[in-house]
């Protein structure tokens, strides 16, 4: 006998900060060709991008608070400086965004199900987070290294996800995906980078400023070495790499969320076709008991 049967989709998001604004625009295009994600997966900014749409949110929701918020007025409100310890900001303005937008909502809560990505520094070790609060694993997968402080609970030291596993294609299939569709947004463009910039700055460019950008452009490299591997090993069926325009970084570039979004859905429309066949309806044959 014969069973028909629908191959699940599963969406990886990849982390790069600002430039992860391109994901919204992959949604949009998924959205409008009518496409079902089954799955998602993501990590740092796609982790963010992967949560609120997993929540509810549509595309154009989420390209309105980014629109929204590449005003500098808006994004310094969700700046906290701190005296650098264990990073640059303390993050709590951040995770009162999240809540905002995530609300009270559990992974249990989400329509679509979703694993974010962190690392515990205490244990060395990748973490998969689809439990418990969502804003809380938000916080945890968006925590840059020197950047914002890690989230300590429950013996961890929660920090991005992306210096193991920037892009989680192995998980998204692990999860049940049958196709993968996964978005690299890490490139540079050979710009300089956000530590190089930092570095470059009046107040610490004649003390730590070469320091900062020697340690932050070899995490940033180990980084791309580190999915460069994993790609090899667990190969997405579909693999986009929008194109990232001139300026945008880290943490810098937000005021082009127009051009990223747009960048993201141009980049998707030309695999839509193949991804529509990949996701066909499908016989499969199943032996019957009196065979």
């Amino acid at each position: 006998m014969t069973l028909t049967y629908k191959p699940r989709l599963g969406l990886a998001l990849s982390g790069g900060g600002a430039r992860g604004i391109a994901h919204i625009g992959v949604l949009k295009a998924l959205e409008h060709a009518n496409i079902q994600i089954d799955y998602l997966a993501g990590t740092s900014m796609g982790g963010l991008i992967s949560a609120v749409y997993a929540a509810g949110l549509t595309p154009a929701e989420i390209e309105s608070i980014a629109l929204e918020y590449r005003q500098a007025r808006k994004l310094l409100k969700l700046a906290d400086p701190t005296i650098p310890r264990q990073g640059l900001f303390h993050g709590k303005q951040m995770h009162v965004f999240f809540e905002k937008h995530l609300q009270d909502y559990k992974f249990s809560d989400l329509r679509i199900p979703l694993t974010l990505v962190a690392v515990d520094l205490n244990s060395k070790k990748e973490v998969h987070l689809n439990e418990g609060s969502v804003a809380d694993a938000v916080r945890a997968t968006v925590s840059v290294p020197g950047v914002f402080a890690p989230i300590e609970h429950d013996g961890q030291r929660l920090v991005d996800g992306g210096i193991l596993n920037n892009l989680p294609v192995d998980i998204v299939r692990q999860m049940g995906a049958d196709i993968v569709l996964a978005v690299d947004i890490n490139s540079t463009n050979g710009e300089a980078s956000f530590w190089q910039l930092l570095g470059q700055k009046r107040f610490i460019s004649s003390t730590i400023g070469g320091s900062i950008a020697v340690l932050g452009d070899s995490l940033e490299l180990l980084m791309h070495q580190n999915t460069v591997c994993k790609l090899q090993q667990f190969p997405p069926d579909f693999l986009l790499q929008p194109s990232i325009p001139k300026g945008v970084t880290i943490l810098t570039g937000f005021d082009r969320a127009a051009d990223l979004i747009e960048e993201g859905v141009v980049v998707t429309q030309p695999i839509l076709s193949d991804l529509e066949k990949a996701l066909r309806p499908r016989f499969k044959w199943r032996r019957s008991k009196h065979a």
